[in-house]
Parts: C-alpha cells; structure tokens; sequence
C-alpha cells in the first residue's frame, strides 16, 4: 500500500511530538534518599520547598539535627545538598523543576519553625512557635509548646497537645479537628468541613458559626472569659467538648 507524502509528514510529526514529549517530563520517575547530619547550631527551621512532605521530629533529648531526604525526579539526577544553614536557620528548599523531596528531620525539641510548601503535608511534634502554610496538603501538630499559625488551602488540619497558644488555623477545604492541652485563645476557620475543639477547663468566650451544619457546643459561654474561640465553617458541623 502507498502512503501519501501528506500522511507520511502526520506521521513523521507524530513521532517526533511523542519524542518531544517524553523529553519534557514523560520519561519514568526515579528516587534516591540520603541523610545528613549538621554540625551546626540551628536556633530555628525554615520551609522553602514547592514540592513535597516534611515532617520535623522535636525530640528532648537531641542535641544534634539530622535530615533524611527523599528525592523523585525526571531526567538528570539533581546534584548538592537541597538544605542550607543561614545564620542559624535551618532552610529546607527545594530541587528544582522535575523534582520533588521530601524531608524527615529530627531535632532538639522546642525550635520554631516557619515558611511553607507549594504541594505537600507538613507533620510536626515537639516543636515551639509556628507559623507554616502549605498550598495543598494536610497539616498535622502534635506537642507544639508556642503560638500557632497554620494555613493550607486544600487540606485537614489536626493538633494535639497544644499548649503555646494562641492558635489560628486555616483551611479553604478540609476538616479541622484541635485539642489544646492549655487554655488558650483558639481560632478556626474552614470554608468546607466540620470543626472539632476539645479545650481543658476555662472561662472561655465562645463564637461558633456554620452555614450548613449542627453546633454542639459543650463550653459556657462567659462573655467575661478570659480566653476566645471563634470557630467558622460554611459547611459542617461545630463540635466543642471539655477535655
């Protein structure tokens, strides 16, 4: 059978588009991890990566920082440390386009941490002052000894053992579900999803609002309380219970 020039120039275009394509990002994936201790004092944390996890692992009995990296990539193998120590901040970055890592970091306890991630959970336990935001990701706390500042626009945010306070989270599409272990002022608000406070006893006064949904608040509200909760949803239910 005889092609015609027209067909054969589609099909020498088509190939030479797949050929393109798998150039820009089609190829398969690899991964590689590694780790790395510091051997410098590091007096905070700082998150400046686009892609990818971090979890930071407070530990009372650390004295030395160790970074485990998980790194999926296309194409050329990205080279060099992604992590930098600037002036006694520990900046966990990024690797470029194609690429994504993902960071475990176990620390002394107590650092504050700030900054954020394009796409990616944020977990961390045992840490002090916090003010994170991810675009798109849960954020998970645990045993956070300061103030509280945590934003995602798509994701579940949870806490527990909160005891720095205040708290303020924020969440455009996600549940969220807090335990402050201290009284504090708590402030939670989610455009889509139910909103979950366990608070220990305190003069609290309360604000609970959703658009679509039950409130079961089971604090007084004190208007002389020393302590506010302001809670908002637009759709889902408002639970707050005594510890």
């Amino acid at each position: 059978m005889r092609l015609r020039s027209g067909s054969l120039a589609v099909a020498a275009a088509v190939l030479i588009g797949a050929g393109g394509l798998g150039a820009c990002g089609l190829l398969p994936g690899e991964t590689f991890e590694d780790d790395a201790v510091l051997s410098e004092a590091i007096t905070s944390v700082r998150l400046d990566n686009d892609s990818g996890r971090v979890e930071l692992r407070g530990g009372k009995d650390l004295t030395e920082v160790s970074v485990h990296r998980s790194v999926d990539y296309r194409g050329d193998r990205p080279e060099g440390a992604t992590h930098r120590v600037e002036n006694g901040v520990l900046v966990l970055g990024d690797c470029g386009g194609s690429c994504s890592v993902s960071y475990t970091v176990d620390l002394p306890a107590g650092l504050p941490v700030s900054g954020g991630t394009s796409a990616g959970s944020i977990t961390l336990s045992g840490v002090g002052e916090v003010a994170v935001t991810t675009g798109s990701g849960s954020i998970a706390l645990d045993g956070v000894t300061g103030p509280v500042d945590a934003r995602t626009s798509n994701g579940r945010i949870t806490g527990r053992g909160l005891e720095g306070g205040p708290v303020r989270v924020q969440t455009s599409n996600g549940a969220v579900d807090l335990t402050v272990s201290a009284p504090q002022d708590v402030r939670a608000h989610t455009s889509n999803g139910a909103v979950e406070l366990t608070v220990p006893a305190g003069r609290y006064r309360v604000s609970a609002r959703t658009s679509n949904g039950e409130k079961d608040i089971g604090v007084p509200d004190d208007p002389a309380g020393k302590h506010r909760i302001d809670l908002v949803t637009s759709n889902g239910d408002i639970t707050v219970r005594p510890a």
